[in-house]
């Protein structure tokens, strides 16, 4: 099969008016598990043994093609997600940073957020998952590394309010080797671009994906995820402890007050996939458990939802 990095994304719409921290993590794409001992693996596997022979600080880098798209879906969801037989969830936290890009004059750092995204998913059909998912982005001062309420728009000088960014209307997707299909959709499959690289002792995703329909069309979603490589081939091992870090370009979000002013917002983000919220950040937990102590367990609900088409 072709390899990956020849595929490019669909169009389509993107993006969400009020976004926070919708990962890569949170939608687009799949991973290694079952099957891994194919032809691609073996490649893979040779490459590993010569990169971990040489040691010193030589750089040692190949791209990972397979050959079986399945292969390549599985692959993808042990490192975002859960390779289940039934259902599973998966829990990343990360802080953003958030810059306003005017278009007139150098982009401006304007905060940071703390935040977690909880998905949830299910498998419906072979080798086929739907998948929901929330998300929280708490705001703190660039100055103090305190959560904030408000502050001083630089652009426009007044202050204003800092809201927590919360995403719960997420429409959830249908994922399989096809590409995903959104929930609320026709069930046209969108095929995301991902390109897995072994670089010495790490495996490495680049992917970039688009966002549901109805999100402003500007928004694009691209990140960089890592697993030490003799975890990733370890099939036994379904849900791989994934860090990234990626970026956003959006629209200004509408608490910013920035009327007709030209321009947009990029975040760039770093996370850490972790097995459940008690091993949040101290304060961060805390923070949930007395605002959101809701949405500190997935969401099933969701699944109530019909979907636009059959699957």
């Amino acid at each position: 099969m072709a390899g990956s990095k020849n595929r490019k994304q669909s169009s389509g719409h993107v993006g969400q008016p009020e976004i926070g921290r919708r990962s890569l993590m949170g939608g687009m794409s799949a991973l290694v598990g079952a099957g891994m001992a194919g032809g691609s693996l073996g490649r893979a596997s040779s490459a590993s043994a010569a990169t971990h022979s040489s040691g010193g600080s030589k750089i040692h880098t190949r791209f990972l093609e397979f050959d079986d798209p399945v292969e390549e879906f599985e692959a993808h969801f042990r490192i975002e997600r859960d390779l289940v037989e039934d259902q599973g969830t998966a829990l990343t936290w990360f802080y953003w940073l958030l810059y306003l890009v005017p278009g007139d004059r150098p982009p401006i750092p304007l905060l940071r957020y703390e935040g977690m995204e909880y998905s949830y998913f299910r498998k419906v059909a072979d080798h086929t998952y739907r998948i929901h998912a929330h998300n929280i982005s708490v705001p703190l001062s660039l100055e103090t590394n305190d959560y904030m309420e408000s502050m001083v728009n630089p652009l426009t000088e007044k202050r204003i309010a800092t809201p927590t960014s919360l995403i719960l209307n997420d429409p959830g997707t249908i994922q399989s080797p096809k590409g995903f299909r959104n929930v609320t959709g026709d069930g046209t499959y969108v095929e995301p671009y991902r390109q897995f690289r072994i670089e010495n002792d790490l495996l490495k995703l680049d992917s970039t994906r688009t966002a549901p329909p109805d999100w402003p069309v500007n928004h694009i979603e691209s990140s960089i995820q890592q697993v030490p490589y003799e975890m990733f081939l370890d099939k036994s091992n379904t849900s791989l402890p994934a860090t990234s870090t990626g970026l956003y370009v959006f629209p200004y979000s509408k608490w910013l007050e920035m009327g007709d002013r030209p321009g947009h917002l990029l975040g760039y983000w770093d996370a850490r996939k972790i097995p459940s919220p008690q091993d949040f950040p101290d304060k961060f937990l805390t923070k949930l458990e007395k605002d959101y102590p809701e949405l500190l367990k997935p969401r099933w609900s969701e699944f109530d939802r019909p979907a636009g088409f059959a699957y």
